[in-house]
């Protein structure tokens, strides 16, 4: 296969055997591996290491080439996910359950959870624009994330000590298509939209980072590990899809 130069961040086209083309953003970075992402709106990104040839890329492109026909027909089929509108009286997703969104003036803006209702006090000029009731919900989560994976993140380490991990380091940040992630310096990455999932699926995704601090990779070997301390692993990750589509 010749090799094809190509400028980080630019767009590509793959041909496939069959003919047929798909179109993907290219990036290089720091990374050891090339990784793939089919995103919701169909989009395809290849993340590959600084000196990896392009050729390599469409091998790896071809090997998964059924997988991300798979993935796109997926999301094809399936309804997009509900658009949250945040408003007086809407509901939103937190640990799994639905609460209310309470809305009303006042000088600063803050918002407090109390008996199943999250009250957001934002200034009177504000009390209906959606950006800012969003910033005010998410810095709440913020707050809340960093409470709940810390604790979630200690249990889990304390239930896999047989293994003497080291204990990560925790960082959150919104990610498009990933719950999780573990690099190899033992820093866990979860993504903030987390906190609106149950604890078993907030167990799941940093039970499945913290096996990657043993196996870096998704061998049999690894999921035979996560299965050892997380056996309904299978039946969390398809919650985690379902209600992430809500």
């Amino acid at each position: 296969m010749p090799e094809v130069r190509a400028r980080p961040g630019e767009w590509q086209e793959y041909r496939h055997e069959s003919g047929e083309t798909l179109d993907f953003r290219f990036i290089r970075s720091k990374r050891r591996t090339i990784a793939l992402y089919v995103h919701r709106d169909g989009s395809v990104m290849v993340r590959a290491p600084m000196r990896a040839p392009f050729a390599e890329v469409y091998l790896f492109m071809r090997e998964r080439w059924d997988w991300m026909q798979r993935q796109l027909q997926r999301f094809r089929d399936e309804p997009a996910p509900r658009r949250i509108v945040y408003r007086h009286g809407e509901s939103i997703l937190h640990l799994g359950e639905e609460i209310r969104l309470h809305v009303q003036a006042a000088l600063r803006s803050r918002a407090l959870l109390r008996e199943g209702e999250l009250h957001l006090a934002v200034p009177a000029v504000s009390i209906e624009d959606p950006d800012v009731l969003a910033a005010v919900v998410e810095s709440w989560q913020r707050r809340q994330a960093r409470q709940v994976f810390a604790l979630r993140l200690a249990s889990c380490h304390e239930r896999m000590k047989e293994l003497s991990l080291p204990f990560p380091e925790l960082r959150i940040r919104k990610m498009r298509s990933r719950w999780g992630s573990c690099s190899r310096r033992a820093e866990i990455t979860l993504n903030l939209e987390l906190i609106r999932m149950p604890l078993d699926c907030i167990d799941y995704v940093i039970t499945h980072e913290l096996c990657h601090l043993v196996e870096f990779n998704h061998s049999a070997r690894f999921y035979e590990l996560q299965s050892r301390f997380f056996p309904d692993w299978k039946e969390r990750r398809r919650q985690l899809e379902e209600l992430g589509r809500r």
